[in-house]
């Protein structure tokens, strides 16, 4: 234990996602490589047709506690409607994560945790009755440490994430329970970076603005029926980023047949409570700087 405190709390605090002068938003399809005390409340899905297909509408909330300042742990919960057979609140998700590398002059950083999808909390049929583990590693880089002469790229970033899904157990009534390798990056360029950092931007609602395309894909790699296919979204939108919220909204886009048809939306009201409650219940539980 005094080893993992160490290794918690040997380096600094960052707020939310932020590395040297780059702040990473927080995003949809995929986690930011940042960890924070914020709340998503609501995140709102609309499909108009799901890999099922089904027609699907998702409303769903997140919160995260930081318990050492690098170091959070998040609660995760929502309901599902599915045309023709009603709502239902699905599994109940945990997440432990580690925000455990920043480098400030090449604006990059990394996190990595586990999620578990814990089985049985649903209602509805909206859920798994096994609980499954997916480790996960975060990670996102800016170009702000391009030379001025490519001033304007340099507001670009990348994030990345992988996990892979590993059920607590092969089989549920014959059928198997499948071992699925995920993973997404997102593009963004942040008029945010460029009004402060490359040149001065006037109007006050393009400033805050942060074009961004998301792309998520999932592939069973172990225990699986039938082929193993590829899934997947492409999420192009924007976020609206101040200084202690931010707004997202993106299309939904399936990748292929199995991942849906028809294009989709999805929006979501981010709070972070770090910048609202910095004294309260944005600092972390141990460690916060006094």
């Amino acid at each position: 234990m005094a080893l993992v405190v160490a290794l918690l709390t040997a380096h600094p605090a960052f707020a939310h996602a932020v590395c040297g002068s780059r702040i990473f938003p927080a995003t949809l399809g995929i986690d930011d490589p940042g960890v924070g005390d914020e709340v998503a409340l609501p995140t709102v899905t609309y499909l108009p047709t799901n890999g099922d297909g089904v027609n699907e509408a998702d409303v769903s909330f997140s919160y995260t506690k930081t318990i050492f300042p690098n170091f959070g742990l998040s609660i995760s919960d929502g309901a599902t409607f599915l045309n023709g057979q009603g709502w239902g609140r699905d599994d109940l998700q945990l997440n432990a994560k580690d925000n455990f590398f920043c480098i400030p002059e090449m604006e990059f950083m990394g996190s990595i945790g586990v999620t578990a999808d814990i089985g049985k909390t649903y209602t509805n049929g909206m859920g798994n009755d096994f609980n499954t583990y997916s480790p996960t590693i975060d990670a996102g880089i800016g170009f702000g440490g391009l030379p001025k002469s490519l001033n304007f790229l340099r507001p670009f970033a990348i994030t990345a994430e992988a996990s892979e899904d590993v059920p607590d157990r092969l089989f549920t009534d014959g059928g198997p329970n499948s071992y699925n390798f995920n993973w997404g990056f997102t593009v963004q360029y942040s008029l945010p970076y460029f009004n402060s950092n490359v040149g001065q931007i006037d109007n006050a609602f393009v400033k805050h603005l942060i074009p961004i395309t998301e792309f998520t894909f999932s592939r069973p790699v172990f225990n699986y029926a039938g082929p193993a296919v590829t899934t997947g979204t492409i999420q192009p939108g924007v976020i609206y980023a101040a200084s202690t919220w931010q707004f997202a909204l993106e299309a939904v886009l399936p990748l292929n047949s199995a991942s849906g048809r028809g294009v989709g939306v999805v929006g979501e009201l981010h709070l972070y409570l770090d910048d609202l409650m910095p004294d309260t219940l944005g600092r972390p539980i141990f460690g916060a700087n006094k």
